[in-house]
């Protein structure tokens, strides 16, 4: 059975990576695990373009669930195009949603949704959504 993830209509941040030789599995398209990297990457330049860092003094993100349904394969040197919207939201934290394209082929390579938490290490409690950040 294959994870379901649906991307909504409004994206609000768009990034792009360029595939590195060291992206690669041994089967010589992108890895698995190197896509979760590209997309926490993406992530960070998602808080960066609101004005906030990832960590807010004692404030800071934490990620509480990854999903991630591969579609299509790529290969070195292609650019990816990383668009990401907001996806469910709740008091303390909201899905980030994203969806990776390929530019040579134009196929979607990935969806994916990280589930983030917002935590106040001072007073170890989640905390609601800073102001700026939807």
């Amino acid at each position: 059975m294959k994870i379901q993830i649906d991307y909504p209509d409004k994206t609000v941040v768009t990034v792009e990576t360029r595939l590195r030789i060291t992206d690669l599995s041994s089967s010589g398209h992108l890895g698995f695990d190197n896509l979760v990297a590209i997309i926490n990457d993406a992530s960070a330049q998602f808080f960066e373009s609101r004005g906030i860092q990832r960590k807010q003094g004692h404030i800071e993100t934490i990620y509480t669930d990854l999903g991630v349904s591969y579609q299509s394969e790529t290969f070195y040197g292609d650019v990816l195009i990383i668009e990401m919207a907001i996806g469910e939201t709740y008091a303390k934290g909201f899905d980030l949603m994203f969806r990776v394209n390929s530019q040579i082929t134009g196929k979607i390579v990935a969806l994916a949704k990280i589930g983030i938490l917002f935590f106040d290490y001072q007073i170890r409690q989640a905390v609601p959504i800073p102001d700026g950040v939807l």
